[in-house]
């Protein structure tokens, strides 16, 4: 138990920052608003822990819009 709440405390939570787009889903034929939950990483960069969209098992992942506008801040 203590292990459990050890890992959890490794990882701040000022490490994950919320990111929304909004736009047009293609696979939903709808616009919609995305959350995202991006990850900093010690060098700067950022990364995509999750989102609220089917994002990377998505058809439409390579040419999404909608998530390009997350993809292009990292």
């Amino acid at each position: 138990m203590e292990e459990k709440k050890q890992a959890e405390n490794e990882m701040d939570d000022d490490d994950i920052i919320e990111e929304f787009a909004s736009g047009f889903c293609k696979a939903q034929n709808q616009t919609r608003m995305v959350m995202c939950e991006l990850k900093v990483l010690s060098d700067g960069k950022k990364e995509i822990v999750s989102s609220d969209c089917a994002w990377g098992r998505c058809e439409h992942t390579k040419t999404c819009l909608l998530m390009g506008q997350i993809m292009n801040e990292l």
